[in-house]
């Protein structure tokens, strides 16, 4: 099919179950030319999600394409003007996918290149969903970096290492994470023979990962709850499903309509969206149901709950700026939206309720106590001990926060 590129058409192109193509075009508005595309120009959409550009063209009979790089880290502007250097090539006689690997044999292979290819042979096909999602976002970090500029042959340990401790400063954990990344990367590129040896191997991690002694008194949580108020819906919604229920940000923030049941008072998270590769049945109270009737009625027919800002038809994704927020407002300097999970652990024991009960609500197998053996003759789903865990603790959210609101009124918000 064709049709004229944008970043917002680009953005929007939803896989399918098999992989499909488009191609880029003129925009002719009344007879002019408003906006000029890329004969030959491509992209190529993945079962998988993944948007690569390339250029067709015919020599002979033979129709042939050569590939430009993934959207949206080589951007539509850049991928145009390839597809146009390599129409003049062709012009001159010249076989662009010739010209191509003989100027990739000259020269050396730079980390972003084979970031891209490490994320489409190794987290594409070797991963589950759930992990790609993380594996994807610590690699566009990378690819964002001075250092990905650089032929991987002449990176060094001492510029790895700086690179991880400027992550470290803000995001220890995260570059402890990106660091295990790097290494496998490394790796994958000495099978692939483009080094000699993994520049980081051996190499101590840049941050202690020593568990963070959280705790947050009644009147922190108060504090928090005012501060959620001043937020957008969308980031008011997820912010307060997050201290109703005590689960992971990812898998609240990416809450579709299909795994809610109003009628049952249920959320299920599919086994390919939790960390724990299992299917996860959420008890809803009256509290939390009041949040996703709020969300249906500013929202209606959205795939996701709590829409992003930019795309209404992506989730809510960036939440660094409201972590901020939320610290400056409750005056909490050591503030994360991890802590909501616990705050509803630590709470739930505290008002008593049983470690399994508490561990089956956040679905966190240690907690619960889970291992091979006793998997094997616990049969039960704890349904009702979980849905009994999650009213004592909104209860007792409700007396904390009262007699702030749940929801603002219009007039509130002006």
């Amino acid at each position: 099919m064709k049709t004229h590129f944008t970043y917002q058409y680009l953005k929007a192109l939803k896989p399918e179950s098999k992989r499909y193509e488009a191609y880029d075009d003129h925009r002719i508005v009344n007879n002019k030319l408003r906006d000029e595309g890329a004969p030959g120009l491509g992209v190529r959409v993945s079962p998988g999600g993944s948007k690569t550009f390339f250029y067709a063209y015919r020599r002979g009979n033979t129709t042939n394409r050569v590939t430009i790089g993934r959207f949206p880290t080589v951007d539509l502007d850049y991928a145009r003007g390839k597809a146009k250097e390599y129409a003049e090539s062709l012009s001159e006689g010249k076989d662009p996918n010739r010209e191509r690997n003989k100027a990739k044999a000259e020269r050396p292979v730079t980390l972003r290149e084979y970031a891209d290819r490490f994320q489409t042979e190794y987290v594409e096909r070797k991963l589950k969903p759930s992990s790609q999602r993380d594996y994807k976002a610590r690699l566009n970090r990378i690819k964002a970096s001075k250092l990905a500029g650089m032929a991987l042959i002449d990176i060094k340990r001492d510029q790895v290492r700086k690179f991880l401790k400027g992550i470290a400063k803000d995001q220890p954990i995260n570059a402890n994470r990106i660091h295990s990344i790097l290494s496998k990367l490394f790796n994958e590129a000495m099978e692939d023979q483009l080094i000699p040896e993994n520049p980081i191997k051996g190499m101590k991690k840049v941050a202690n990962e020593n568990e963070r002694y959280v705790e947050y008194s009644d009147a922190d949580i108060k504090e928090i709850w005012k501060a959620i108020h001043d937020e957008p819906e969308s980031m008011q919604g997820v912010l307060k499903m997050l201290l109703m229920t005590g689960q992971r940000l990812g898998e609240t923030s990416r809450m579709k309509w299909d795994y809610i049941d109003m009628d049952s008072a249920t959320w299920t998270i599919p086994k390919g969206e939790t960390k724990s590769d299992r299917t996860h049945i959420v008890p809803l109270t009256e509290m939390a149901l009041q949040v996703l009737r709020r969300m249906k009625a500013i929202y209606p027919d959205r795939e996701y709950v709590f829409q992003g800002f930019l795309n209404r038809d992506a989730p809510i994704a960036d939440f660094k700026g409201v972590t901020e927020r939320i610290r400056t407002d409750a005056k909490l300097k050591g503030f994360r939206i991890h802590d909501f999970r616990h705050i509803v652990a630590t709470r739930m024991i505290n008002l008593e309720i049983d470690f399994i009960h508490v561990g089956k609500v956040l679905n966190h197998r240690a907690l619960a106590g889970e291992n091979h053996i006793t998997a094997r003759y616990t049969n039960s789903d704890f349904s009702k001990q979980k849905r009994r865990a999650m009213e004592i603790w909104n209860a007792h959210l409700i007396e904390l926060t009262s007699p702030l609101k749940l929801v603002k009124t219009v007039n509130e918000r002006g």
